[in-house]
């Protein structure tokens, strides 16, 4: 049941303190806490979410009338703060020190800081911007992968020790399209009750920082681009990718979506591989297997209304992909779902 949050103590310290930057109103759904932005100062969101002690996810969805800036020690103390930028873009900077980076659409980074010194993220106005930010306590969270001996605690120690040899620390990282892909499954995605939609919430947040930590490890350690791609070209991949996913019943060509996206064939499908971990002809094949698992459950097309829908012309073919990842027929999987 979601509530209306008029009382500053039932709500978070952290957004709190956001929400005297921030005027509007706060929601609590669950464990997710949602400052509403006042029309009068813009529009947009701010979505809290604490997926344990010591770890606490910010998602910011806003378009300012004014310039903000939002003091990060205020929010978040003792902690690393990961930092994804959607779209738009914003930019931080460190008290006391005059140089400003910009993040920009895509791109991550990773900043800390001693307690001492304090640093800001500086949104501009008339602009929208997406942008997560996972923070993390040092102390709660990463003391307990000390004693363990596998490749994720390893990355970790070597992280914390590259960061606290610094007063200050700001990594800015390369352009990430597989956060990307998962930050937009965190909206909009349909689920059958609010407890399943926030345990698949929590459980992608922990994905999206298991692959900030993978970049940032790699980065610092080989200082190479994990891509090899250009922002323009991700970005091109990212749209691809959206109209292939609007429009499952075209049929889509290596031809056709090179003139669409104004990638060359071997950049599509280097994109593809990359962000995806597939091939095209392998990612339009999973839409539309995506697709109609959607349509099964939700409508009362028949089989072969569902094939032609989805761009297909052989029941047979689709009855047989369909099988090899569900593990059932069409017809079987819909009597399952009744």
């Amino acid at each position: 049941m979601e509530n209306v949050m008029n009382e500053y103590q039932k709500v978070p310290s952290e957004l709190n303190v956001l929400h005297k930057h921030l005027p509007g109103t706060i929601e609590v759904n669950f464990d997710i806490h949602t400052l509403t932005v006042a029309s009068s100062y813009g529009s947009g969101q701010v979505r809290y979410t604490s997926l344990q002690n010591g770890l606490q996810t910010y998602d910011f969805n806003l378009k300012l009338n004014e310039d903000l800036e939002i003091p990060v020690c205020s929010i978040t103390s003792d902690s690393l703060q990961f930092i994804y930028c959607l779209d738009g873009h914003c930019y931080h900077q460190f008290e006391t020190f005059e140089e400003v980076a910009k993040i920009e659409q895509f791109q991550t980074a990773v900043v800390h800081s001693d307690s001492g010194l304090s640093s800001s993220i500086i949104i501009k106005k008339d602009h929208k911007l997406v942008l997560n930010m996972i923070c993390i306590d040092k102390k709660q969270y990463f003391d307990k992968f000390g004693a363990q001996d596998n490749q994720f605690s390893k990355k970790i120690q070597s992280l914390l020790v590259n960061i606290e040899s610094k007063s200050k620390h700001f990594h800015l990282g390369n352009y990430n399209l597989k956060i990307a892909e998962q930050l937009k499954l965190l909206f909009g995605v349909e689920y059958s009750n609010e407890v399943s939609e926030l345990l698949s919430q929590k459980g992608r947040y922990y994905l999206i920082l298991a692959k900030h930590i993978e970049q940032f490890h790699a980065e610092i350690e080989n200082n190479s681009n994990t891509s090899g791609l250009l922002k323009d070209e991700l970005k091109a991949i990212s749209q691809i990718s959206e109209y292939i996913k609007e429009n499952p019943e075209i049929q889509h060509s290596i031809k056709t979506l090179c003139l669409h996206s104004g990638l060359s064939p071997a950049k599509l499908q280097e994109g593809f591989k990359f962000m995806f971990e597939r091939t095209v002809s392998d990612f339009v094949r999973n839409v539309r297997l995506e697709k109609a698992e959607k349509l099964i459950r939700t409508t009362d097309l028949t089989i072969s209304e569902i094939v032609y829908s989805i761009g297909l012309t052989s029941r047979s073919y689709f009855c047989k992909i369909f099988k090899r990842k569900h593990l059932c027929s069409p017809k079987e999987y819909k009597l399952k779902k009744i």
